[in-house]
């Protein structure tokens, strides 16, 4: 994982919209972790359980450990970046497509160097992909397009993510469902980043498609086994250097969720909050944020 920019870590766990495809070794009861990617915090009524997400599963990942398992039982609520449920509509997909593709008429090479242009020819070309299809998309969304074409080969299915599971079981038994933001601030997040950062992310994305799977396992086992530490590392110590793009993606945004969480921990109330894991662990993490506020807060 040193090797992946810092815009595919955060674009990964954020746009649940665009791509919502891993893997995970497969794990049953017997066989659960000491600990999970999850934390419960209490104040004097209620209780919140933080379960950090990983938006890509394949089947195999289920069932989840039993500590996720009865935090689902016992929440009467869901929360999540956004709710799916508004993702289905047409006004929706007409959004995306709106911010995601370059204006008609204008094509990649018009905004490209000529050196990224001739590169993103190859690699889709190497790909089989047809290129006339992809060439009106915005840096930013080819990115990640070609990461979901590539975890698809893969055998990944984005609906096995950890966010559609819990949707889905949450429609089910008819449990409220929340969103902490909308699809199109999402959007907005990645499409308002500089052209520069923009290209610069695409032609990383050209040169790590190859070693996806071996780096993602390597995040993915983290993940199932609650490392936080080793979560912490993966997948924030690399904005270090970018203190502007982690502001904008994590830390301001987990500000930002914040009173709506703790909005919650009032009223007798027993909610799941599902998240991408990066907004969790490290110094500006959702959960360090609560302890400092005074919340009693466990890793279960």
């Amino acid at each position: 994982m040193r090797h992946l920019s810092r815009y595919h870590r955060a674009s990964w766990l954020l746009l649940l919209l665009l791509v919502r495809s891993v893997q995970v070794a497969g794990q049953n009861a017997a066989q659960a972790p000491a600990k999970s990617c999850l934390w419960r915090v209490t104040s004097k009524d209620s209780a919140v359980y933080l379960l950090g997400s990983v938006h890509l599963l394949k089947s195999d990942a289920y069932p989840l450990s039993p500590a996720i398992e009865q935090a689902f039982g016992n929440s009467t609520k869901l929360v999540l970046e956004v709710n799916l449920d508004s993702l289905n509509s047409p006004d929706a997909q007409h959004m995306v497509l709106s911010k995601a593709l370059l204006p008609e008429g204008k094509t990649l090479n018009e905004i490209l160097s000529p050196a990224a242009y001739q590169a993103v020819r190859q690699k889709v070309d190497s790909m089989g992909l047809n290129f006339e299809a992809l060439k009106r998309m915005k840096p930013w969304f080819l990115s990640l397009s070609l990461i979901a074409m590539k975890m698809q080969q893969l055998g990944y299915d984005a609906q096995n993510g950890v966010d559609r599971h819990f949707f889905d079981r949450a429609t089910k038994a008819n449990k409220e469902v929340l969103g902490l933001e909308t699809a199109e601030f999402q959007i907005d997040l990645l499409d308002g980043l500089p052209a520069k950062t923009q290209e610069e992310s695409l032609l990383q994305t050209l040169k790590e498609l190859d070693q996806f799977e071996a780096e993602f396992e390597q995040l993915v086992r983290a993940w199932a086994s609650g490392q936080e530490k080793q979560l912490d590392d993966l997948l924030l110590q690399s904005f270090k250097e970018y203190p502007d793009v982690y502001a904008k993606l994590i830390s301001e945004r987990n500000r930002n969720w914040l009173p709506k969480i703790e909005s919650h921990l009032q009223g007798g109330n027993k909610t799941l909050v599902v998240v991408g894991a990066a907004h969790l662990v490290g110094r500006d993490g959702v959960v360090e944020l609560l302890k400092r506020k005074g919340y009693s807060v466990e890793q279960l």
